[in-house]
């Protein structure tokens, strides 16, 4: 027969799954977050200076949104027709990656812009990234109605890299994101360590 000591291991893990369970079903920080684009077989709407073509090497695949070129390049791309209803989240995570001559390390700047449709718009600039994969974070301005962003714009500056070479930018992924748990998640994990504990000690 299963001992007293068992038993007690098994209600508390039980105890802790559910409470784990309802604390990621409602908090603000775990829930879904909201997807722009994971830049799949991306195309833009338009591109301008260095990024237009013949100028640029646009490639465009399943995983990301890559383009070779020299010097500032940007592009438009209309996203108000692909239902995003990103209120209630708080930053702007952008995952790129970066490629160029030892020269561009310290230089490139991947921007994005977002527009709402009353014209409310937030510039997000990451000036100055190394060359290599990165996660960038930036927090969402509240004026910026996230239910109703209509199109953005995609940049890199090229710092003091210039026009001395070609470097590449490829765009993977752009999402809204929460950091901050919502008040009623916190009190539902308080009152779930309460029952953990009790379950302890029992």
């Amino acid at each position: 027969m299963m001992g007293e000591t068992m038993m007690r291991k098994m209600m508390f893990c039980a105890a802790f799954a559910a409470a784990l369970g309802a604390v990621v079903g409602t908090s603000g920080q775990v829930k879904a977050d909201t997807l722009i684009t994971d830049f799949n077989n991306f195309v833009s709407d338009a591109l301008y200076p260095s990024w237009a073509l013949p100028s640029s090497t646009i490639v465009s695949g399943p995983n990301s949104y890559d383009i070779t070129a020299t010097g500032y390049g940007s592009n438009y791309k209309y996203i108000g027709g692909l239902g995003i209803v990103g209120a209630g989240n708080n930053k702007l995570e952008l995952t790129v990656t970066l490629e160029g001559p030892p020269a561009a390390d310290g230089q490139l700047g991947p921007l994005v812009q977002l527009i709402d449709d009353d014209g409310t718009n937030q510039h997000f600039n990451w000036y100055g990234q190394t060359l290599g994969s990165h996660v960038l974070t930036m927090d969402v301005q509240p004026d910026l109605n996230l239910n109703t962003l209509t199109h953005m714009h995609m940049e890199l500056d090229p710092g003091g890299f210039g026009t001395s070479g070609a470097y590449t930018v490829k765009w993977e992924n752009l999402r809204l994101i929460n950091t901050i748990p919502e008040p009623s998640s916190i009190l539902l994990l308080a009152s779930s360590i309460g029952l953990l504990m009790g379950v302890r000690r029992r």
